[in-house]
C-alpha cells in the first residue's frame, strides 16, 4: 500500500512539472495578432514616440542610452511572447520600466510589430 502511495505522489509531481513547462512553452509560442501589418507597425512607432521609448532607445528604435531594438544581437532571443512580456513588465535589474499600466495588451502588440518592422526594414537593406 504504501509503495502505491509512493508512486502516486510520484506520477502527481511529474505531471505537474509537465504542465508546468508546457505552460512555459505556450508562452513561448504567442504569436503577435498584427505581425505583417503595416497600419499596426505604424501605430505602434506612433505609441514608441508618444510615451518616450526614444530617449533610451533612439526614434527609430535603433539605440541610444538603451540597445538597439532592431538589430539581431539580443541578450533574450526576441520571441513576440519575449517582446510583449519586456514590454509590459519591465526588465528587472535595468532601467526598462513595465508598461502594462499604460498600455493596452493590442498596443503592446503594435509596439512589437514596429519593432519587427524596423528588423525586417534593416535585412533589406543589408540585402
Amino acid at each position: 500500500m504504501r509503495s502505491s502511495f509512493g508512486l502516486f505522489r510520484c506520477a502527481g509531481t511529474l505531471a505537474l512539472v509537465l504542465l508546468l513547462i508546457g505552460l512555459a512553452r505556450a508562452e513561448d509560442e504567442l504569436k503577435n495578432p498584427f505581425a505583417g501589418n503595416a497600419a499596426a507597425a505604424a501605430e505602434g512607432k506612433r505609441l514608441f514616440l508618444k510615451t518616450g521609448c526614444y530617449s533610451c532607445h533612439g526614434h527609430e528604435a535603433e539605440g541610444a542610452v538603451g540597445p538597439d531594438l532592431t538589430d539581431d544581437e539580443w541578450i533574450y532571443k526576441p520571441t513576440d511572447s519575449m517582446i510583449f512580456n519586456t514590454i509590459a513588465k519591465g526588465r528587472r535589474g535595468t532601467v526598462m520600466a513595465p508598461f502594462s499600466d499604460q498600455f493596452t495588451p493590442e498596443e503592446i502588440w503594435e509596439i512589437g510589430e514596429f519593432l519587427r518592422d524596423k528588423n525586417r526594414q534593416r535585412h533589406l537593406k543589408q540585402q
